[in-house]
């Protein structure tokens, strides 16, 4: 017999590792209710003021810009002398304050500075206000920034606008520096009628008085007056119009100048709201307080003869529906085209007298009015007063305000203790569901804000520990996906949904100011100030949970800037929250393709377009968590995806 002893077989490996290629694009974006071992690879566990440009691809959010003066900026304190002007600059790591007595206290609403660009300026300049601690510069109250190309080579003043409006008293202090450590080098004009300017040489850490003379500046604010309500229309001769109620006044805005005219005067001091409808070229509005309004652009008149104070209305079927605040199931309509004249017997309740559930918003979907209760909904149908009548919806969800619900063509969202739905008219989806211990952590939703536009879907809350709204959380509607949290979102009333002109309007809920959200020319801050793009993965471990790993190669890809700034990418190991950074610049460099370089010559092509940095993550773990961070106004950050090769050992 022949020994089969001597054959050629294959000899196992003996190493301990094996090593693959793990491509990311986190297209399923954001969750925050799962366990971590439960989040997808392509999900993150936190996007902060980012927007998909595409599916999985995170860049920075547009943020304000400015629309309407608030009513009552003025100009607070100053030093406008021009008495032995003089010059003081600011670079990388000179910064300047100045001190300012203010004469009352009131709402920061802009600050203004005399500079000029020289040789050497780029990037961006901030300009922040701060308390004064002991004579220095101390915690900050508001920050925002001047576009580098809105800086010429003789002095001129400067306008920054502040969204964040804190109140402001006393001494404070503005302090103007640059953001970047690339920046060249602004000069920002001075007065010998005082040496009250501070100068700092290690970026604002440390300051040092006595060696600057004073700079100018100038420091406005306004009353606090949130806004309460708000709509913009387009009339039949097309003309369009922004009108916006705060205190006891209805304004109108300039488009163009962004001034205020007031349209109705004298109102009820005690309105915590103000609600809109427009219907046959006019403008109704309620407050609550009194009896309706209308304004046709020329006259406003009061609907006297409203059987009572309502505090929801709604267009429907030629009727214009009103809620009674007092007998709060009850609701009326005027006559069909008719909507200063009412007839007694045209009434309902929801869902009968002396209820305690009582109606807080109305909406429309496929023809049905929907009248929403705190715990319940109804529907509202037929045509006229012959066939109306009314069921029960289901399911039978209810929500806090009218504010706190918004419809589209298909769906009615709104929003109650247990998550935000949306509502087709015969099911409910909760869309919280993926940040549902986030949202039921929120301590008082009645001061919700939602509202629809290019498909996501806003809300604005009032986080724990904030009397106002400053964040918002951003649901895709298409993907059903939570797409990103917003920080430094100071809304009290939108209008997005509604408008015919492409806008989302956002009114500040600190002074009577109306701002446009989300321009496509807004270069990446928030009425200036600075935005917080931040992403964050889950602690992935990459289908061996009981595995220690190496990540020797961690490739991010971004869209390359034009210009100078860096992004920080952070990793942490095995949940701990110890982030180890490393700066990536995003300035583009590099070939590109037709210019000479030959492939196989060393050089990776990609050109200006791409930045794909060479990172890695230290020693061994089980799992392993990433982060992609840059803190700043007018310079966007693009995420793609990333690649990391990971070498898993084998179970010991």
């Amino acid at each position: 017999m022949k020994s089969r002893f001597g054959y050629r077989t294959q000899i196992p490996s003996t190493s301990t590792q094996k090593g693959s290629t793990q491509a990311v694009s986190f297209k399923d974006g954001v969750d925050t209710y799962k366990d971590n071992d439960d989040l997808k690879p392509t999900e993150l566990r936190a996007a902060i003021d980012a927007r998909f440009t595409k599916i999985g691809r995170y860049k920075t959010r547009r943020g304000l810009d400015r629309y309407s003066v608030p009513v009552g900026e003025a100009v607070n304190a100053q030093n406008s002398s021009t008495t032995g002007a003089g010059v003081a600059t600011i670079s990388a790591t000179q910064a300047l304050a100045q001190p300012l007595t203010l004469t009352g206290t009131q709402r920061l609403s802009q600050v203004e500075v005399r500079i000029r660009t020289t040789a050497t300026s780029k990037g961006v300049v901030l300009v922040e206000v701060r308390q004064n601690n002991a004579g220095v510069p101390g915690a900050l109250l508001a920050r925002s920034s001047i576009r580098p190309a809105d800086i010429g080579s003789s002095f001129a003043y400067k306008p920054v606008y502040f969204a964040a409006a804190p109140e402001v008293t006393g001494t404070p202090f503005v302090v103007i520096k640059t953001q970047s450590k690339y920046a060249g080098v602004y000069e920002v004009s001075t007065t010998t009628t005082g040496s009250t300017g501070l100068i700092s040489n290690d970026a604002g850490f440390t300051w040092t008085g006595g060696a600057v003379n004073a700079l100018n500046v100038k420091l406005y604010t306004a009353p606090y007056n949130p806004v309460l309500g708000l709509i913009r229309v387009n009339r039949p001769n097309g003309q369009r119009l922004t009108v916006f109620g705060a205190g006891g006044v209805i304004y109108q805005v300039d488009d163009t100048t962004g001034a205020t005219t007031v349209v109705k005067s004298g109102l009820s001091a005690s309105a915590t709201f103000y609600r809109f409808e427009m219907v046959q070229d006019a403008i109704y509005w309620i407050n609550g307080q009194e009896k309706p309004y209308k304004w046709d652009s020329t006259t406003v008149t009061q609907l006297t003869a409203c059987p009572f104070i309502p505090d929801e209305l709604s267009e429907h079927k030629g009727l214009i529906f009103f809620s009674d605040s007092s007998d709060f199931t009850k609701f009326a309509w005027t006559n069909f085209g008719e909507y200063d004249k009412f007839t007694s017997t045209d009434f309902q309740y929801a869902p009968a007298p002396k209820t305690a559930d009582g109606i807080t918003a109305f909406q429309k979907l496929n023809g049905i009015l929907y009248i929403l209760t705190h715990n319940n909904k109804f529907a509202f149908m037929g045509d006229d007063n012959v066939t109306f009548r009314m069921d029960e919806a289901a399911p039978q969800r209810g929500t806090f305000t009218q504010e706190t619900t918004v419809s589209d063509a298909n769906f009615i969202y709104h929003a109650d203790f247990e998550g935000i739905w949306q509502f087709n008219g015969s099911e409910e989806v909760n869309l919280a569901k993926p940040f549902l211990e986030d949202y039921l952590a929120i301590p008082n939703k009645n001061t919700m804000q939602l509202d629809i536009y290019k498909n996501r879907l806003y809300v604005f809350y009032a986080p724990s520990g904030s009397a106002d709204n400053t964040e918002c959380y951003v649901i895709n509607l298409q993907l059903k996906k939570l797409e990103s949290l917003d920080k430094g979102a100071y809304v009290g009333r939108t209008y997005g949904r509604g408008t015919q002109d492409d806008l989302f309007l956002q009114a500040s809920n600190r002074v009577a100011a109306v701002y446009y959200a989300e321009l496509p020319t807004n270069d990446y801050h928030n009425l200036g100030d600075q935005i917080q793009y931040d992403l964050l993965t889950g602690a992935s471990h990459f289908d061996q949970p009981a595995a220690l790993k190496r990540i020797p190669k961690w490739r991010p890809t971004f869209a390359a800037a034009n210009a100078d700034y860096d992004v920080r990418c952070g990793y942490a190991t095995d949940l701990s929250l110890d982030f180890n950074w490393q700066d990536v610049p995003m300035s583009g460099s590099g070939p590109r393709f037709n210019n000479g370089v030959l492939f196989n010559s060393g050089v990776r092509f990609g050109g200006v377009g791409i930045i794909e940095p060479d990172l890695y993550l230290s020693g061994e773990f089980k799992r392993a968590q990433r982060r992609y961070q840059h803190i700043a106004a007018r310079e966007p950050v693009e995420f793609d995806s990333e690649v990391l090769m990971v070498e898993t050992q084998r179970i010991r």
